[in-house]
């Protein structure tokens, strides 16, 4: 039960964490960033949803066993 609680605790923090990466109005426009910036904020992104869809998964495995 515990570790449930735990997965869906660090799948919501993935899932804020992207959703500031996207539409945080603290950062430069997408065309003002440099490409080392780019290629940061995509890669951000790109961790972060995985971890929340590995979450999601793991949320929904751990929810089936019986």
């Amino acid at each position: 039960m515990i570790i449930r609680i735990i997965v869906i605790v660090v799948t919501l923090a993935a899932l804020v964490f992207v959703l500031f990466l996207l539409f945080s109005r603290k950062q430069k426009p997408w065309d003002q960033m440099t490409e080392e910036e780019k290629s940061k904020k995509k890669l951000l992104v790109a961790g972060g949803t995985s971890v929340f869809l590995a979450g999601l998964i793991t949320a929904l495995l751990l929810g089936k066993k019986k």
